[in-house]
C-alpha cells in the first residue's frame, strides 16, 4: 500500500517478482507500513549506478494462502484492491516493499535507456503452523528494527480491526502521510488519561496476542474513552488552537489534572469551554507558540476564575432597600360595636335600641425588619 489515505499522486509500473523460477506480480497486505517516496528514491538511484542486487532477494509468499493467514485483503503496487479470484496470479510481498517500488521505477528507467527490465528475486516463505502474515511480518521487523510506533499500529488496527481506540489511532497517529497527526504518547492522554499503549504493547498486538505478562496475565488493551477524546480535540480546534498545539502534549495534560480532580470531567469541559482567544494569547510565546510553563500557570489561573464563578452563582443574593421596604405590611382592623363587646341583655315589653358606638376601621403597621443594635455606652 502506498500510503494509508493513498495519498500519493505517483502511479508505478507493473513489477514482477521471480521465486525459484515462478514468477508473479507484486501484492501488497493492508498492514504494510506507508511508503516513503524518499527512500524509494534513494534505493532507485542506487540501483540505476550498481543494478539490482542478486545476493538481496525479498520475501513474499503466495497470495492464495493469505486469508487464511490473517491478511484480511490484498492490493496491488498502485494501492489498488485485488480480487480475490486474482490471488494465484500475485505474490504477497512480506518484506521489501521499498525495493520492489523502487525497482518499479528502475525498470522504467531502463525502458527509457532501451535496456530489458528486471525481475525482483525472492525467497518464498513457508509460515509455521498457525503462524499469521501479521506475526512473521512483525517478527521480522523487530529483529531489523524498521518499524515506527506509527507502523506498529497500523499493524495492530488491521489485526483488531473492530477495535475502536486502534482504528481511531491509526486515523490519528502521525506519519508520512499525516505529518500534522499526533503522537502516541499524546493519543494516549487524550484516549486513556494514562500511559495507554506502548509500543510493546502494540507489537504484542500485531503478533494477534490479547493478553500480556509471563506470571500474571493481564488485558493488553488500557481503558479508553472514545467520546471524551474525541470531544476534546473538538473543542480545542473550535477555540482557535492550531493543530501543532492540539497534537503537543500540553493541552491534554491540563486537561487531564482537571478530570482527575475533585471536580472531575465536568469542570474539565467547562474551563476548556471557557477558554477565549486572550487566554490563548496569554499561553503563548513570542514565537506565537504554546509555551509550557505558560500554559500550567494559566490554566490554573482560568481554574480559579471558574470556580469563583459557580461560587458567587450559588450564593443568594442580597437584600435590597425595595426589599427591605415591602416588609413592612398593614393589617386592617375590622369595626366592631360596644354591643358586641357587652354582655347580652333580656328582652322587655318596650326594648330600648341599644345605642351602637361606632369605631372607625384602624391600620396598624407590623414591622418585620430586625430590630436595629444598640450601641452599647462605656
Amino acid at each position: 500500500m502506498i500510503t494509508k489515505n493513498e495519498v500519493s499522486e505517483k502511479t508505478f509500473s507493473e513489477v514482477f517478482i521471480n521465486a525459484k523460477g515462478e514468477i508473479r506480480k507484486a501484492a501488497f497486505s493492508t498492514f504494510n507500513r506507508d511508503l516513503n517516496l524518499k527512500n524509494v528514491s534513494v534505493i532507485e538511484e542506487k540501483m540505476r549506478g550498481k543494478g539490482y542486487r542478486i545476493g538481496e532477494p525479498i520475501q513474499v509468499v503466495r497470495a492464495e494462502y493469505v486469508s487464511k493467514r490473517g491478511v484480511i485483503a490484498c492490493v496491488d503496487i498502485n494501492g489498488k484492491p485485488i480480487s480475490s479470484d486474482e490471488y494465484e496470479n500475485y505474490f504477497l510481498v512480506l518484506d521489501g516493499s521499498h525495493r520492489t517500488h523502487a525497482a518499479s521505477q528502475y525498470n522504467d528507467w531502463l525502458i527509457s535507456q532501451s535496456k530489458p527490465q528486471i525481475e525482483i528475486p525472492a525467497i518464498e516463505v513457508e509460515l509455521i503452523n498457525n503462524e499469521t502474515v501479521t506475526e512473521y511480518s512483525n517478527e521480522i521487523n523487530c529483529t531489523k528494527n524498521l518499524w515506527s510506533n506509527e507502523d506498529y499500529v497500523n499493524g495492530a488496527a488491521c489485526v483488531y480491526s473492530n477495535n475502536e481506540l486502534l482504528q481511531r489511532y491509526n486515523e490519528l497517529i502521525k506519519s508520512e502521510s499525516n505529518p500534522k497527526g499526533f503522537k502516541l504518547s499524546t493519543l494516549n492522554l487524550i484516549f486513556c488519561n494514562s500511559t495507554g499503549l506502548t509500543k510493546k504493547d502494540l507489537i504484542l498486538l500485531c503478533s494477534g496476542a490479547s493478553q500480556k505478562g509471563s506470571k500474571v496475565k493481564k488485558d493488553i488493551m488500557p481503558a479508553y474513552d472514545i467520546q471524551t477524546g474525541n470531544e476534546f480535540i473538538r473543542i480545542c480546534k473550535e477555540k482557535g488552537f492550531k493543530d501543532a498545539e492540539i497534537t503537543k502534549r500540553y493541552l491534554a495534560q491540563e486537561f487531564n489534572k482537571l478530570r482527575n480532580s475533585q471536580g472531575g470531567i465536568k469542570l474539565a469541559f467547562e474551563v476548556f469551554n471557557h477558554i477565549t482567544k486572550d487566554d490563548i494569547s496569554m499561553m503563548t510565546n513570542d514565537n506565537d507558540n504554546l509555551d509550557a510553563q505558560e500554559v500550567i500557570d494559566h490554566f490554573k489561573e482560568m481554574t480559579t476564575r471558574i470556580n469563583l464563578l459557580k461560587t458567587n452563582l450559588s450564593q443568594p443574593a442580597p437584600i435590597e432597600a425595595e426589599e427591605i421596604d415591602s416588609q413592612i405590611i398593614t393589617v386592617e382592623s375590622q369595626p366592631t360595636s360596644a354591643a358586641s363587646e357587652s354582655a347580652p341583655t333580656e328582652l322587655s315589653p318596650n326594648p330600648i335600641e341599644p345605642q351602637l358606638n361606632s369605631i372607625e376601621p384602624q391600620s396598624t403597621q407590623i414591622d418585620l425588619r430586625p430590630a436595629p443594635i444598640e450601641p452599647q455606652l462605656p
